[in-house]
């Protein structure tokens, strides 16, 4: 087996400082029906695990508590905790696996929980550190996780990939890469400078160190999810623009905005297929990058205008590359530590793409069936850290869309995020029924 030892990248040291002040967790979960075993998700997670070399290291840092790396080890499985009884999902992820960090110092970089409710009907989960997954990935682990529980001996070892900022494409490197820091990303900082910019102000503030990720769940049913694939091909925009829409007119009217004005809104943008070595969905790492758009909003304007203007600049900023750029302004600006890290955390939090954020991955297709199992409602959730406040998690799976609400609580109060997510869906569904 090839092992990964090499230096974290920028974007993978920035989340591993994230990570050390508010743990930065991706949890995928899954609804699992028929004869379910902790001995099977034991031998799918070994699998797994064998299958993918940054499932085998821990994160080390110097003497200096800086320059972390990744070290390969032997002998530490992933751990799996098996709960009983009627606990919900969501209340396992709230209180545990986005509070928890996953201690990357001892590793392995992942952990498992199996959630035994009876007469065959589990939920795993999947909690994934962001230095080395995003949602794609997380949820793939967890298909793979399954797929080897179920026919042992399946899983083919994988070689080590580079780290991502080492695979961009040319154009994108070097002097490139500059060029793009200087044309695209720094107007998009002095635009977030503004004071006409709005962004989603805390309730409270909460230092760093104290934040603590929570989340809402919701959902869109089929028939909802037709009528809004429908309505957004009717209109020419994006399911992800109609998102952005609703999400922004919810924090708008939260916030009482009653006068024109422009919103930021993040989107994480997936790069895996833009890499000049072939990366594919089965691949473990984080590559994704946020951008931001500006949203022009006014109490009472068209709620389809809003919707194809965030489309059409998610669109724009892809085709342009801005999602590379982000990545490359870290390698210039990313802290070697924690303590170093305070002024460059001081410009994320006045004007990171991530304060307001959805990230929505689209139709992800996860099998009906693995086995003797029967799948449904797969989704995935992701803390905000120190990021962001409020950070929307989308997938489309099992017929269903998954859209859930993390929030740094206190900075958004429970009652307020419950408050924005239920507006959120309630502003898209009236949109749809507009256009009916």
């Amino acid at each position: 087996m090839t092992e990964v030892n090499r230096p974290l990248s920028p974007v993978e040291r920035w989340y591993w400082i994230a990570d050390r002040l508010s743990p930065l967790n991706v949890v995928a979960r899954v609804r699992v029906r028929g004869p379910l075993s902790p001995r099977a998700v034991r031998a799918g997670l070994d699998a797994v695990q064998g299958r993918h070399p940054l499932l085998r290291t821990t994160i080390v840092a110097d003497a200096a508590d800086a320059n972390p790396e990744f070290v390969a080890t032997t002998g530490i499985p992933i751990p799996l905790r098996v709960v009983d009884g009627d606990t919900r999902w969501e209340h396992e992820v709230d209180e545990r696996e986005l509070v928890d960090r996953v201690d990357v110092a001892t590793g392995p970089l992942c952990r498992a929980v199996l959630l035994d409710h009876g007469d065959d009907t589990h939920d795993l989960l999947l909690t994934v550190s962001h230095c080395v997954s995003d949602a794609v990935t997380a949820l793939a682990l967890l298909r793979e996780l399954l797929e080897f529980a179920a026919e042992p001996g399946s899983a083919v070892p994988l070689a080590p990939l580079p780290a991502p900022e080492d695979m961009f494409p040319a154009r994108q490197r070097a002097l490139g890469g500059a060029l793009g820091i200087a044309s695209r990303v720094l107007p998009d900082q002095r635009r977030l400078r503004r004071n006409t910019l709005r962004r989603l102000v805390p309730t409270e503030v909460v230092p760093d160190e104290r934040r603590r990720s929570r989340f809402v769940h919701r959902a869109l049913d089929f028939a909802r999810l037709d009528a809004l694939s429908r309505s957004c091909k009717r209109e020419g925009a994006t399911v992800h623009g109609a998102l952005a829409a609703a999400m922004v007119t919810a924090v708008a009217r939260d916030a009482r905005v009653a006068k024109r004005c422009a919103f930021a809104i993040g989107s994480p943008v997936d790069f895996r297929g833009e890499l000049a070595q072939p990366v594919s969905n089965r691949d473990v790492g984080a590559y994704i990058a946020t951008v931001p758009s500006f949203v022009d909003y006014e109490p009472g304007e068209p709620f389809w205008d809003m919707a194809r203007a965030v489309s059409r600049d998610v669109a724009r900023r892809k085709r342009r590359g801005d999602h590379f750029a982000v990545i490359n302004l870290l390698r210039w600006v990313c802290p070697d530590d924690v303590p170093g890290s305070a002024s460059f955390r001081e410009l994320v939090e006045a004007q990171g793409p991530g304060n307001l954020c959805l990230s929505n991955i689209g139709r992800y297709h996860f099998p009906d069936a693995i086995g003797p199992w029967r799948l449904s409602e797969a989704q995935f959730v992701a803390g905000p850290s120190i990021s962001g406040y409020l950070v929307a998690t989308v997938n489309t799976s099992h017929d269903q869309l998954s859209w859930n609400f993390s929030y740094v609580d206190d900075a958004v109060p429970t009652e307020r995020a419950e408050r924005i997510a239920t507006a959120s869906v309630d502003i898209l569904l009236s949109a749809l029924e507009g256009t009916s």
